[in-house]
């Protein structure tokens, strides 16, 4: 099984902090890897239309943002960049 994610936080997909299912915003399941690659492939193009700024890395893991939309980290006591990014995983796993 393949999953498309789309996530909002405070860092990147390929963090893979402990929290990073707590930051899912969508989460899609396929059963073929060319089902999830036209799905993560269309939200990428969605996400790119929306954010001028872009990284991927490990081929399917991507983070959009938009250096004026912060969120204010009370533990942190400053602002931090929001990211909007899509994966592309294996069983919940980068490929």
């Amino acid at each position: 099984m393949f999953q498309v994610i789309e996530l909002q936080g405070e860092y990147e997909p390929w963090w893979f902090f402990d929290d990073w299912k707590e930051q899912i915003s969508q989460f899609k399941t396929f059963e073929t890897f060319d089902e999830a690659l036209l799905e993560y492939q269309q939200e990428f193009e969605l996400l790119q239309t929306k954010y001028p700024n872009c990284q991927t890395k490990k081929d399917y893991l991507s983070a959009f943002w938009d250096e004026n939309q912060n969120r204010y980290c009370l533990e942190c006591e400053d602002d931090i960049q929001l990211f909007h990014s899509i994966m592309l995983l294996k069983e919940c796993k980068p490929i």
